[in-house]
């Protein structure tokens, strides 16, 4: 398949491949380059082993390779872990000929795509992700950041030169990784593409991975192409997530059952201020695929609070992400009595 190209204006500026037996092949793994002579990699426990094998792929084309164990899951990012991610790469005399590859989920290509948008101002970075949710969303489209009091408050934009998918690995995922990743998968059909929702419906947690990437990844890639740094469009790819983000800090619980949640919160809105009438066709098709649409017990009044630190907020207040109709999506001011609205839905009160 030809990659699936971000760019900017009229200039390709981030490539991402969906292939199969990619970390077998450096020319895949990484764009061309004459000057590279480090790779650094980071990755968590979990994936370590692909990091390993991308590893072997690279040192045998003749690469300095050295890797990282970032901690597991969230707590790898934060600014002490990117501060020692920093320092490592002062040992490993990294220059901006160099390049950082991350290979793992969500939290792992946000701490590597924050590491190397800040480090020496910039240096080349590829991702390699290893769950569903980081191949349709976190590994694409330059968005990097750590959790400072607030999830993803700190960070920046920069895009990864590449980012390689392979589906064999998202195909050997526990049931519940790929669970999780749908839930943003399915937000990328919510948004923009309704076949990609039909497709869930029709097949639930079963559904043909390949095609489910292939969709999702072309979504995310033409509305950032549209809006890089999110002064408008780009907003819709939060959806959910204003109400999913603050459950998932205040509860713990996964990114993906946190947007399900969101979800059917932005839904219950929507319905309100911009007459959404196919609520109950999301939360049938989010029950399909086995996802929450309550959220676990949790202080409202914490989650009022969290809510109001999302990224989307601005002078007039907060703003949620709204369907008019499955595959339109608009922002949108919110009220007070919004916001109650959404909690009451997902049984916060």
């Amino acid at each position: 398949m030809d990659p699936i190209l971000i760019s900017e204006g009229s200039t390709p500026v981030s490539e991402i491949r969906v292939e199969g037996d990619a970390l077998a092949r450096a020319d895949t793994l990484l764009p061309a380059s004459a000057r590279r002579r480090r790779v650094a990699i980071l990755t968590q426990p979990p994936p370590a082993h692909h990091a390993r094998r991308v590893a072997r792929t690279l040192r045998a084309e003749g690469y300095t390779v050295s890797i990282r164990i970032l901690p597991d899951r969230e707590e790898a990012k934060t600014l002490s872990v990117a501060g020692d991610c920093y320092l490592w790469l002062n040992d490993l005399e990294f220059t901006r000929h160099d390049t950082v590859v991350g290979v793992g989920g969500g939290a792992v290509t946000d701490l590597a795509g924050f590491v190397a948008a800040t480090y020496l101002r910039g240096v080349e970075a590829t991702m390699v992700p290893t769950t569903l949710l980081g191949a349709v969303d976190a590994a694409i489209g330059g968005k990097t950041a750590v959790n400072v009091g607030g999830k993803n408050l700190a960070g920046a934009f920069r895009h990864p030169a590449r980012v390689v998918i392979d589906p064999d690995l998202l195909r050997d995922l526990p049931v519940e990784l790929i669970r999780e990743g749908a839930a943003e998968a399915l937000k990328a059909g919510l948004i923009a593409d309704p076949d990609l929702v039909a497709l869930y419906e029709r097949f639930g947690l079963d559904a043909p991975l390949d095609e489910v990437v292939t969709r999702a990844v072309r979504v995310k890639a033409a509305v950032v192409s549209e809006d890089f740094t999110e002064q408008g469009r780009r907003a819709v790819l939060n959806y959910g997530h204003t109400v999913g983000h603050a459950i998932e800090t205040a509860t713990g619980i996964s990114h993906g059952h946190a947007v399900a949640i969101g979800m059917v919160a932005a839904a219950a809105v929507a319905a309100e201020l911009v007459g959404f009438g196919e609520g109950e066709r999301q939360q049938r098709v989010i029950e399909q695929i086995g996802l929450p649409v309550a959220a676990p017990l949790v202080d409202a009044t914490e989650i009022r609070r969290l809510m109001m630190l999302d990224k989307k907020r601005d002078d007039q207040g907060l703003r949620m992400v709204l369907l008019e109709r499955i595959g339109e999506a608009v922002v949108r001011p919110v009220d007070a009595a919004s916001v109650d609205t959404a909690l009451e839905a997902v049984a916060i009160v």
